[in-house]
Formats: structure tokens, sequence, C-alpha cells
């Protein structure tokens, strides 16, 4: 059996349209939060939420988790490209989950 990643998501990573094109699959997740983070007011590419640290605990960004394999964050990997650059973090849940941030 696969070890289960945790990706913690706030952006077009949720949509069910791209799980199927990069994952093969629906993913199943559940809602987090990510605390002293905010959804920067740039946009990558003029279009794409980036996350960026603050360090304020006052700041959290609200998204979605999902329980992925090593295959699966490839693709995410994939998908993010040059604009993000994923990091390790802990959620509110106490889970620990990859975040792709801005670069």
């Amino acid at each position: 059996m696969e070890k289960i990643i945790y990706l913690f998501t706030y952006g077009t990573l949720q949509d069910e349209r791209l799980h199927h094109a990069f994952f093969q699959k629906k993913l199943e997740g559940f809602e987090d939060k990510l605390v002293a983070y905010r959804i920067s007011e740039a946009k990558a590419d003029g279009v794409y939420l980036m996350a960026e640290h603050t360090g304020d605990e006052k700041d959290s960004i609200e998204g979605i988790v999902y329980e992925i394999v090593e295959e699966d964050l490839k693709a995410a990997d994939e998908y993010e490209g040059a604009l993000y650059q994923r990091i390790s973090v802990t959620l509110i849940s106490g889970k620990n989950a990859w975040v792709y941030i801005t670069v």
C-alpha cells in the first residue's frame, strides 16, 4: 500500500476537471486552513491565485486537503510548474501537508 500524502489546495487544484486530466481520478478531500499565509493581491501569470507567507497568525487561507500518493504529487508538480514552489506546512488541523506558494 502506498503512503498517503496530504496536499493543501486553495485554487485551481480544486477543479474536478483538472483532477481527471492530471490525476486520472476525482480526488477526495476535506476542508482545512493554513495559518500565517494569505492570498496575494498579485496573481501568477495575471490569473492564478498565489499564497504568500505573512508570519501573522491572524492571516489564513481556507482550502481543501486531498489525500494523494507519490505519483499524484509528481502530477501536481508538473501542473504547477515553475510558477510555484512546493513546501511542507502544518495545517490548523495538525496535519502536515504540501502546498504550492509563490516563488
